[in-house]
Parts: structure tokens; C-alpha cells; sequence
């Protein structure tokens, strides 16, 4: 599947389908499974072959909903079942050409039987309704028959009467020729005798006033037979399509085409109808991509360099008669950039290349022939002879299909090969990511408010828009903070930006992201960094002086992001913003100048955004906490608090006068603020853009301002709530420490129930007014070494208690110990390894390559967090036999090889487990004690609670480990504090451990 390279903007009304004139054929077709490499393909070429608008499909096989589009145009709107672990059965879906995409209005999947759409026809104020169904077989039970029925009628029930509705599928049912009792439903062209199915149907239509297509045509036996049975001495008139009886005259005929193949045991029913589908009228999107790959030529980058230059060249005379203002000149230059980039390097078109090979695609037409000669056999004996033949001709193309998509792995691992020998680690990835399957996205349909599911274009953008202008945009604080001005203003730089500032800015700005509403790509600015700073540093200092931002500097394009859970719930979608990118260029030089003077006011509790710290200073130190406390028997009370949208939920005036706060200056304070006022959004949704709406609420994800802007507000917050410093845990004995904070992820500590509740209650007043609420339902409370069974509240809700909890991304265990965690990271890096099978299998990958693949997708997810790991030779050896299996399986060798462990290290230059995990650990805290005496994650690995060790062995902790692995170096702990300011020595310290191949 691919995305399409053209797509829509705004959804207005559909485009017209319903014509006195022209013949328009919709068919239904049991293909007996979709849940095939290049089945859909195959359907596809024979759609296209017989010219069908609407082809409705039964028994898909494929599970859940949603819809994909094929390389060759076609949309497949699909409905199975919604389990996660649902077995491949069943299954309904639509094949939609060109004119029916235009023409849909909406569509719903009504679980695997059943799906429904809706179309604009010529006819004014009349729409196609069309319902394809799979019918449960006649010998299944008399409630399941009438479930479905009833799911079927309390569909038709919502359909309008004056709209024209087809009824088609597989119904499982005979009709006969006999119409007795049933003149109105049906003629006497009908094929065999009724059975009960065909009974329930004929019931079904008398009631909704249907009539059945393929009972009034007259056709030969051969073209009303649509089952035939494998040995061809059965043939069945089980697939119908039905019409209402108003719109009989639109029917001109229903027949079966025994020519279309699909090795289904069905043949292909179609309906010529005297209608014409009307197409929407929407607006083309304005995003547009660049072949900015093309700038990796050097010839290329030459000629877009001189453009550039040229053109910047003829807008200077322009710029220096000073007239414009800013507005207009960033117009001017914009366009300058974008036309550039339009004449060199021209737009990038979105076709992904069918894999299918010609060879393939002949033998299905062979299958195809094959299938013909049993159609026009006279005789048994030769149906049977035709009959193997093409059981020969469909293994043949099932064999074939199979060695195209080989072939195809193998073209993709050769890529993949080629970028890792050029040190492209970008398609590295991306290569890797299309192996692992994880490219394939689906459209799945949304939810309203009221739980009903949205399938239209038009109602999905106008509930996307709606979902995210009241997510951003929330209501004002009740009671907002009193925030006094500091006293003194930081000695913050407040110069119109130099032009080496706007050139370090331009370097740090990354490749491969997407334009914002401007379409200008990062690499064009970058491919002539110094006409691009010449550029910028006329218009960014006009924008300093006059303290005005370009209006689309202030406009953004948000990308839906999906997280867990229910894929149909806005709620369960962040949003990215694509910003200018010129734009980030004078974030950049704003954020370089307010680091250097901020960072050091804010709490070192706080490891997010800021330089030399990371997950694992948080991870470590709460680690460290929970094992010391058990050992020395301390109580302990960690919250993990969660706050409900916190970036999009920051209340801007409150935010400005933090920043006075903090004593930012009132110039940087004012383009800030400027950059926020009037801002504008456009969700993007299915190649279409909503309708813009005003976000007053948050700061941008996506803006490089906005995690410094957020630390000040979660930093302000926490000064409140610990402002007394009574209510943590005894760190020094001159302080305490009560929380460890990454961005918005805030883990309380406190050593009794009464400090806990104390401190939730102050943090939730504080957060509140600054417009965050903590999310209760997220929220934990973990004890450890305490009897009070009182729960800790909020808002006089009692918040949920946990054992274990996932604490940036490490499992921490009111225990202590690592086995929990261990175990999930085994499970975690299991899944990746399984994902990358097929990079395992490719034959064209070469060894070394798939061990950086193994080393960079599966190891790292392995090893995450081993730095904070107590070292047990149980959890040990779990570790080691899962990477030994692994590389094992990469290798392709079996026990019977008999290659040992060592061997099978030196053969992939792997360490044993417990050496590389070691070397991790030293490496960190080599990093650790570079930091000053006073940090927390410093003081953290000698620190002991108050209290009294329990009675007998002591437990295995990390702190003990590493006091046994710094005698066992022969050295004592001030020699290693000292050892590691010297950089290059601790380098060769941590080179230096044991990695001698044993196991141990």
C-alpha cells in the first residue's frame, strides 16, 4: 500500500453517481481469503479488467477495520473481527475505483459480516447506499442466522427510504425458480430449489421491499451458478445482489463472469446499473514535499547553491529600498527559497514500486486460461483433466508469488547492505523498519464524543479539529498563582542575533524532518549555509528590533501521533506541531542565550532537557533508594505522579510571568510571547487538512522552546510544594530529597504517610494553578517497609496502590532487585528480535551488518537501564542465553554444529554478558563522579536511610556490587572519585575490565 501523492485538503459536499445514461457495474466476489502475499493485487487487476466501481468481498480473512490504498489507485475499505488475537475468518470488505473514492460519503464496519457504505449519485438529494454481507452457512445454528439478520435489519432501519440501497454478498442462500408467495421479491430465473437460508433472505427483502437481482434476468445455467463445488458436479446460486424496488429500473442486468479468477471456488456476480457517481468537490492540500535527496549530488548541491544566490542577488535591491515590512519581506524570501527548490530539486512523488515480477503476473493470466478451459469443458472426464491443471497453475503462482516477495527482501536487505557500507544509518532504519513490517499503516475510522464511529472524511477532520481546538485550548486557572517579578535580571544578551549565532543555529538544525505550512525543508536552508545566514540575518534582525514574528511563522500543521490503546479514540493521539523551519532558527539563537543564565536556578532534582543528564541518573537513583531502604528497614513512600496533557494544558499568562520570574529579560520575554500570540492550527488527517482554529493553551510540541519554557513551569511548581523541605526523605544530614523529576514525570518521596498526603495535596493545589491536573487514574502510590494501610488521597479520591511500577521505561519493584525488570527488558528485545526475522533470513545482508542491526534495534532495548542492575548469576545467565539463541539464529547454526559459547562471542565480537554490563556500569559512573559533590545522583551511590539492618545475610544491591567490584580492581572508593576527573585514565580503566571471553 502507499499514501497517495496528491491528497485532499478540505472535505466539502461529494462529487455526483445515479445517471439515465450511463452503465456503471458494481460487483460482489467470495475470494476465500485475502490473507495472502498479492491477493489483493490480483483482485485488483481483475476490477480493473471488467471495469467495476464498486466491488464488494467476502470472506477477507483480514482482522479488525480501516482502509488501505493499493499501488495501482484502489481503496479497500475492510471489516473483520476487532480482537487483537482474532483468528483470520470471515471478513467483509470494499474495493473502490477512482470515481467511488471521489464519490464516498461515508462507510461503517459493522463487524465481520457486515460493512456499509455510502455514495453522492447525479441524482440530487439521493445517495447509493450499498451493503456487503457474508451470510452464515445454512447448516449454522438458528440464532446465529438470526443475529445476523437482525444486525442486518437494524442497519437498513438508519437508511433513508428515497435513497437507492443494493444489498450483495455472500448470502449463502438458494432462491430457486420457484416465486410462489414471493412475486414481489423475486422473478423465476432463480437457480435450484430454496433452502432455509434462501427462505430467510426472500423474508428479509419482502420486508424491506428488495428485490433479488439475479432471480429476474434470464441467463444460462453457466451464468447463474455462483458456488460451484470442487469436483464441478455441484453448482449453487448462493451470491446475490439485491436492490430496492423504486430503483428496479436502474438494474439492467446481474449475471455471473465466470472468467475472473482469484482461485476461489466463487465465481465474480456483477450488476450493469444505470447510474453515474458523483464526484466531491475538495480542495487539493498544500503540503508539499522536496527530492531534497537529490542535494546529496554535489552537482546538484552546486546549481541550487547558485540559484539561491542569484535570486537572493535580485531581492536585495528589493530589500535595501527598506520599505517592506515583515510580513512582505518574509514573503519574498520564502518564495525565493521554495521556488528554488521547485525549479532543482522539483517535488517528491509518493509510489512505492510493486514487487510482483511479470513472470508472476503471467502465470496468474495462465491460471487464468487454465480456469476458462474448465468453463468450456462438455464432459466430466475433461473438467477433471482442466480441473488439475489448474490446481497445477494456482500452486504455480502461489510458488511464484512467494519467490517475488524473496526477492524482494533480498533487493531491500542489498539496500540495506549498500547504507551501512556508506555509513547511512538514516535508510538504515528506514530500511529496517519496511523488513520489520512496520511501515504498513491503515486508516482506521474515529469516534465522536458520543462513542459512534465516524467513517466520512468530512465528519472525521471536523472531529479531529474539534478534539484538538478544546484540547488546546483550555479553560483559564480558577485561582492563578500571584508571581512576583525577580528582583534582578539575568545578564542574558539582548543583541539582534549575530550572524555566528544564526550559523550555529543553521549547523544544529537536523536533516530528514518535515517543512512546516512554508514547505521549507532544513536541507535547503543547510545546502548554502552561509547565503542562507546572510539571508536570516536581515530578517531576524528586523524581527528583534520590531519585536513582530511573520504571521506564518505563527501558524502549524499537527501530526497525529497514536499511543496505546484504542486506536478509534482521539484521546489516545498526541499531537506533533510542523513548524517554519526558518523559524526554529531564531528559536535556536533564544534558547542558546537563556540556557547559559537559567539552567543553573533550576532544582538539580530535575534531569529533563538539560545537559549531562539522562533517564538513568532517575532510574538509578530511585533504584538505589528502594534497595537501600529495604535493607536498612526504612519506610518509604513513592508517588509517581501523571499529569493529564501537560504541554498542551500550560496557562500562557501565567507562563509570562514566570519568565519575569526567573529574570528573563523583557526582550526575549516579549518575542516569546509574540511567537504565541494568534497562533493558528491545522490537524493533518488522511492527506487533508482541517479547517484552522486558534490555540491559546500550551506551548508547541515541536518548538525548540517549548521543553525549556515547560521546566520552568514544573520546576516553579515543585519550589511550591517542597518550599518547607519537611515532607521527604533524609538525604544529608543537613537535607532532604523530596522528589526526582524528568520533565513532567515527577516520582514524590516521602518516609511516612501523613508527609505523602501532605505533599500530593500541596502538588495538586500548585499544579492546578497553572492550568496541569494530575491524571488520578495513572497516578500510583508504591509503600515499602510500612503497616498503615490508609490509602493516600486526592480530591478525597483514594489514589491506586502498585508493587511494581514502569518508571521511565525501567521497572521499579517495592522489593528492590532487578529480575522484574530484567525479565521485561528479555521480553521486550524478544519481540524486536522476531520483528527482524527477515533481515535474519536475508541472504544479501552480510553477517557484520546484521550484528550492527542486532546490536542497534535489539541489544540496546535489552540492555536499557543494565547500568542500575544488581548483578545475580541467575539474572545473568537468563540474559546471556537469550543473546547466545539470538546470535545463534543470525548466524544459522544449530546445536548439532557443536560451536561453543566462546566460539560463537569471537565469531560475532560479542562480550559476555556480565563483562559488558559491567563496562556499561563503570562507564556511567565514571560520569557520575565527574559531577559536583553536592548532586543528587552523585550522593546517591553511598547514600544510606535511617534506620537499622535487618537481621541475617544482607541482600545483594547494586551498591554492594559495586563495592566488591572496586576492591576486586584493587582500588578504594576516594582513589576511584579521583581517578575519575581524569578522563582518558577512566576511559582505560573501563577498556581495560575483563573481557577474556569465559564464561562464567
Amino acid at each position: 500500500m502507499t499514501p497517495c501523492s496528491e491528497s485532499r485538503k478540505e472535505a466539502t459536499s461529494p462529487i455526483p453517481f445515479l445517471s439515465s445514461k450511463k452503465i456503471s457495474k458494481i460487483g460482489t466476489w467470495n475470494v476465500r481469503t485475502m490473507f495472502e502475499a498479492n491477493k489483493a493485487a490480483q483482485i485488483a487487476r481483475e476490477r480493473r479488467a471488467y471495469n467495476i466501481t464498486v466491488l464488494g468481498l467476502c470472506e477477507t480473512r483480514w482482522t479488525q477495520s480501516g482502509q488501505v490504498r493499493l499501488n495501482t489507485g484502489e481503496m479497500i475499505l475492510y471489516s473483520g473481527h476487532e480482537e487483537e488475537d482474532a483468528h483470520h475468518t470471515e471478513g467483509v470488505a470494499f474495493m473502490l475505483s477512482h470515481e467511488a473514492q471521489n464519490a464516498l460519503i461515508s462507510w461503517e464496519a459493522a463487524g465481520p459480516r457486515i460493512i456499509y457504505a455510502s455514495f453522492k449519485t447525479k441524482k440530487e438529494n439521493i445517495k447509493l447506499n450499498i451493503i456487503q454481507c457474508y451470510a452464515p452457512t445454512n447448516d449454522k445454528d438458528e440464532e446465529t442466522k438470526e443475529d445476523f439478520y437482525n444486525k442486518l435489519q437494524t442497519l437498513c432501519d438508519k437508511l433513508k427510504e428515497k435513497d437507492m440501497t443494493i444489498l450483495m454478498g455472500d448470502l449463502n442462500a438458494k432462491i430457486g425458480s420457484d416465486n410462489s408467495g414471493y412475486e414481489e421479491v423475486m422473478g423465476r430465473q432463480g437457480l435450484g430449489k430454496m433452502n432455509e437460508n434462501g427462505e430467510m433472505l426472500a423474508d428479509f427483502c419482502a420486508f424491506n421491499n428488495m428485490i433479488i437481482g439475479g432471480s429476474v434476468f434470464p441467463h444460462r445455467r453457466i451464468h447463474k451458478a455462483t458456488w460451484v463445488s470442487p469436483n464441478h458436479r455441484t453448482e449453487n446460486q448462493i451470491d446475490h445482489i439485491c436492490i430496492g424496488r423504486k430503483f428496479r429500473r436502474s438494474m439492467q442486468d446481474v449475471r455471473v463472469q465466470r472468467g475472473a479468477d482469484a482461485a476461489s471456488d466463487h465465481h465474480l456476480v456483477l450488476a450493469r446499473m444505470k447510474m453515474k457517481l458523483k464526484k466531491r468537490e475538495v480542495k487539493r492540500s498544500t503540503r508539499t514535499q522536496y527530492n531534497v535527496d537529490f542535494l546529496k549530488d554535489r552537482l546538484t548541491t552546486e546549481t541550487f547553491r547558485l540559484t539561491v544566490r542569484n535570486k537572493y542577488e535580485a531581492l536585495q535591491d528589493l530589500l535595501d529600498e527598506g520599505n517592506m515590512d515583515i510580513d512582505t519581506q518574509w514573503q519574498q524570501i520564502k518564495e525565493m527559497w521554495t521556488s528554488t527548490c521547485n525549479e532543482v530539486l522539483g517535488k517528491k512523488k509518493y509510489q512505492q514500486k510493486d514487487w510482483i515480477s511479470a513472470d508472476t503476473l503471467n502465470k496468474v493470466q495462465v491460471r487464468k486460461e487454465k480456469k476458462g478451459a474448465i468453463n468450456n469443458s462438455r464432459t466430466r472426464a475433461a473438467k477433471a483433466t482442466a480441473q488439475e491443471e489448474y490446481t497445477e497453475a494456482n500452486r504455480a503462482v502461489k510458488n511464484s508469488v512467494k519467490t517475488d516477495k524473496a526477492n524482494f527482501i533480498e533487493d531491500l536487505a542489498k539496500e540495506a547492505e549498500d547504507a551501512s557500507a556508506q555509513g547511512n544509518m538514516k535508510q538504515l532504519y528506514e530500511i529496517t523498519r519496511k523488513l520489520a513490517g512496520k511501515y504498513k499503516r491503515t486508516d482506521r475510522p474515529i469516534k465522536d464524543k458520543n462513542g459512534n464511529v465516524l467513517t466520512s472524511d468530512e465528519d472525521q477532520l471536523k472531529r479531529w479539529r474539534e478534539h484538538f481546538e478544546e484540547l488546546l485550548n483550555r479553560p483559564p486557572p480558577q485561582n492563578p498563582p500571584d508571581i512576583t517579578p525577580a528582583e534582578e535580571v539575568l545578564q542574558i544578551n539582548c543583541e539582534r542575533p549575530s550572524k555566528a549565532e544564526i550559523e550555529k543555529a543553521i549547523h544544529h538544525m537536523k536533516r530528514g524532518k518535515a517543512s512546516g505550512p512554508d514547505k521549507i525543508p532544513a536541507e535547503a536552508i543547510k545546502a548554502d549555509i552561509e547565503t542562507s545566514t546572510e539571508i536570516l540575518h536581515d530578517l531576524l534582525g528586523k524581527i528583534w528590533e520590531q519585536e513582530e514574528i511573520p504571521t506564518e511563522w505563527k501558524e502549524g500543521y499537527l501530526v497525529k501521533l497514536p499511543k496505546k490503546g484504542d486506536m478509534q479514540d482521539c484521546n489516545n493521539y498526541r499531537g506533533i506541531m510542523l513548524l517554519s523551519v526558518p523559524g526554529k532558527v531564531l528559536n535556536r539563537v533564544i534558547l542558546d542565550r537563556l540556557k547559559t543564565g537559567v539552567d543553573a536556578k533550576l532544582r538539580d532534582h530535575q534531569a529533563g532537557f538539560r545537559k549531562d543528564r539522562s533517564c538513568t541518573d532517575q532510574i538509578a537513583t530511585l533504584r538505589i533508594i528502594v534497595e537501600q531502604s529495604m535493607e536498612w528497614d526504612s519506610s518509604l513512600y513513592i508517588n509517581f505522579v501523571d499529569y493529564e496533557k501537560a504541554f498542551d494544558s500550560l496557562d500562557r499568562d501565567t507562563l509570562w510571568k514566570l519568565l519575569q520570574h526567573y529574570g528573563i529579560p523583557n526582550k526575549l520575554i516579549s518575542l516569546i510571547r509574540n511567537s504565541y500570540e494568534d497562533m493558528a492550527c491545522r490537524v493533518i488527517h488522511a492527506g487533508q487538512l482541517t479547517d484552522s482554529f486558534m490555540v491559546k493553551t500550551g506551548v508547541r510540541q515541536g518548538c525548540l522552546l517549548s521543553p525549556f519554557l515547560f521546566l520552568l513551569a514544573i520546576d516553579w511548581i515543585m519550589k511550591k510544594t517542597t518550599k518547607y523541605r519537611r515532607n521527604g526523605i533524609q538525604w544529608t544530614p543537613w537535607s532532604q530529597l523530596e522528589d526526582l523529576d524528568f520533565a513532567d514525570d515527577l516520582a514524590l518521596l516521602s518516609h511516612s504517610h501523613q508527609q505523602m498526603q501532605e505533599k500530593t495535596e500541596l502538588l495538586n493545589t500548585v499544579s492546578t494553578q497553572l492550568g496541569l491536573n494530575i491524571n488520578r487514574s495513572k497516578t500510583r502510590i508504591m509503600k515499602a517497609n510500612t503497616k498503615n494501610n490508609n490509602p493516600i488521597t486526592m480530591n478525597g479520591e483514594p489514589l491506586e496502590e502498585t508493587d511494581s511500577f514502569t518508571y521511565l521505561g525501567s521497572t521499579i519493584n517495592k522489593h528492590g532487585g532487578t529480575a522484574e525488570d530484567v525479565k521485561a527488558r528479555i521480553q521486550k528485545a524478544r519481540v524486536a528480535f522476531i520483528m527482524l526475522r527477515k533481515i535474519w533470513r536475508a541472504k544479501q545482508i552480510k553477517t557484520n551488518t546484521k550484528l550492527r542491526i542486532f546490536n542497534s534495534n535489539v541489544k540496546a532495548v535489552l540492555l536499557y537501564g543494565s547500568e542500575t542492575w544488581r548483578s545475580t548469576q541467575k539474572t545473568l545467565k537468563r540474559i546471556q542465553t537469550f543473546i547466545n539463541k539470538c546470535l545463534r539464529r543470525i548466524l544459522h547454526l544449530k546445536w548439532s554444529d557443536k560451536i561453543s559459547n566462546t566460539t560463537l562471542w569471537k565469531m560475532t565480537k560479542q562480550l559476555p554478558i556480565e563483562n559488558e554490563i559491567k563496562k556499561r556500569k563503570w562507564r556511567w559512573i565514571g560520569h557520575t563522579l565527574r559531577k559536583p559533590p553536592n548532586t543528587i545522583t552523585r550522593q546517591a551511590i553511598t547514600w544510606n536511610p535511617p534506620g537499622k539492618r535487618r537481621r541475617g545475610r544482607p541482600r545483594n544491591t547494586w551498591q554492594r556490587d559495586t563495592e566488591k567490584e572496586t576492591k576486586e580492581m584493587g582500588y578504594t572508593r576516594r582513589e576511584m572519585e579521583k581517578m575519575a576527573t581524569d578522563r582518558k585514565r577512566w576511559r582505560s580503566l573501563v577498556d581495560g575490565l575483563p573481557h577474556d571471553n569465559q564464561a562464567k
